[in-house]
This record gives C-alpha cells, structure tokens and sequence, in this order.
C-alpha cells in the first residue's frame, strides 16, 4: 500500500472508528476501534425482503489472531457474534458480518 493510501485510511479509521468489546481472536472483552456498517442484505423474492446486513471493519493489526465464527462484539447495549470472516488485505481490515447473539 502506498504511503498516501495508508495516510487516507488511517483518516477515515480516526473518523468512524467507534469503540467495542472484543471477545475472540485472541482478545477477551477487550476494547478495540471498529467501523460499523448496515446496509441492505442481498436482495430475494418474498415476503420479509427487508432485511439488513450488520459488518464492522477492524484494523488487522488490532487482532492477533484470525477472527473466527462465533467471535463475539458488544457494541453499546448490542451483543453480536461473527457469522462470516472475510480478509481483506488491500485495506488492511477483517470485514465481520454479524448476527445478534
């Protein structure tokens, strides 16, 4: 990554990035910075097709190890438990997508 993109993520990171507890990965109910998105889940015929998709962005650098299914985020009052685990190297971020636990 060039010195200028990192300079760049490392802005929007100080922007969005919002506390959590992280349970997994090597963390126990350790606070960490994490962004959090919902957005539509992938659309389907039938009724219900309303659905959203929770995720949190995480610095890989801030886990030691993989996140795994079943990993937990207490975000506030809402507890979630990692449902899919997608590594994404060109930003240097785990992208979680989660489902209430």
């Amino acid at each position: 990554m060039r010195a200028e993109q990192q300079t760049a993520l490392d802005a929007i990171d100080a922007e969005f990035e919002e506390p959590v507890f992280y349970t997994g990965a090597g963390l126990d109910n350790e606070q960490i910075g994490a962004i959090r998105s919902d957005t539509p889940a992938s659309s389907f015929d039938g009724p219900g097709n309303t659905l959203r998709e929770i995720s949190y962005e995480i610095r890989q650098s801030v886990l030691p190890e993989r996140p795994h299914k079943n990993d937990i985020i207490v975000d506030g009052a809402d507890h979630w438990k990692v449902n899919d685990v997608t590594r994404r190297d060109d930003i240097g971020k785990w992208l979680l997508i989660v489902v209430k636990a």
